[in-house]
């Protein structure tokens, strides 16, 4: 070994996999500086899948960096656990063991507020099957799939999506729009002022009853009926996407009327 880290410039995703993979059977069949520096440029070369593995979990709750460290180290431990054999594949075996190492990191450090440990587990059982289940639908999961899939009363995934939340809830303190003097905390109501109670209530009553039929049905499906934004789609016939859309449109009228 000469030290010389590869040049990883014009450089495919699957030259890098192959690479990898040859790197690290060459430090299988060395030991001391030499094996330490063939796994140093392995890991090099394993960096963006595990960057690219890290991104899926983007987007919730803990910082992009923070995810890619997680995640470099899960490649670490793969790339030191890694016996290659005459089947063997790096990619295979290095999946699981970043992905399990960001799954701990959101299970122990990446909650706000934090729910039983029954609530964050099921947060990752749903992790795990609910990307799959969307590839073999063509859509993004019901509730009662994931509960199907995974063996556990609807109920309780619901209770998980509640919880999702936990790990980077709202500021009180934060705009309910941009450049708006409201605050989200200005919007809720103290439950021992049951005048102020009423008096929001008393507001939203016409601004609802003004509501296109659809949006009371979605209103009623997400706030009353606890629905996913899933199984709302698969109601009214619209993708996850354009619910969500809708609900934001319909949230951001009951906030006008309440800040008027």
């Amino acid at each position: 070994m000469t030290g010389r880290a590869v040049s990883t410039s014009s450089v495919s995703c699957e030259d890098h996999h192959a690479l990898t993979e040859t790197l690290l059977r060459k430090a299988a069949e060395h030991t001391g500086a030499c094996r330490e520096e063939l796994l140093r440029e392995a890991i090099v070369q394993g960096a963006a899948m595990a960057r690219s593995l890290a991104l899926r979990y983007d987007g919730r709750g803990v910082d992009r960096e923070e995810l890619f460290q997680v995640a470099y180290v899960g490649l670490v431990k793969a790339a030191q656990g890694y016996r290659p054999g005459p089947d063997t594949d790096f990619r295979s075996y290095a999946f699981p063991t970043i992905r399990g190492e960001i799954k701990r990191h959101f299970r122990d450090n990446a909650w706000a507020v934090r729910p039983p440990r029954r609530i964050q587990n099921l947060q990752a059982s749903i992790n795990a099957v609910e990307g799959e289940l969307a590839a073999q639908l063509h859509r993004w999961p019901t509730d009662q799939e994931l509960a199907d899939r995974i063996g556990v009363p609807v109920e309780e995934i619901r209770d998980a999506q509640r919880a999702v939340g936990c790990f980077h809830p709202a500021s009180l303190d934060a705009s309910l729009w941009i450049d708006s003097s409201v605050s989200l905390g200005s919007t809720v109501p103290d439950r021992a002022d049951t005048f102020e109670l009423v008096n929001q209530l008393e507001t939203l009553r016409p601004a609802v009853a003004n509501l296109g039929e659809r949006d009371k049905l979605i209103l009623r499906r997400r706030m009353v009926d606890h629905w996913s934004q899933a199984e709302i789609a698969a109601e009214i016939g619209v993708s996850q996407m354009q619910v969500s859309r809708l609900l934001s449109r319909i949230m951001g009228v009951l906030r006008s009327a309440l800040a008027a």
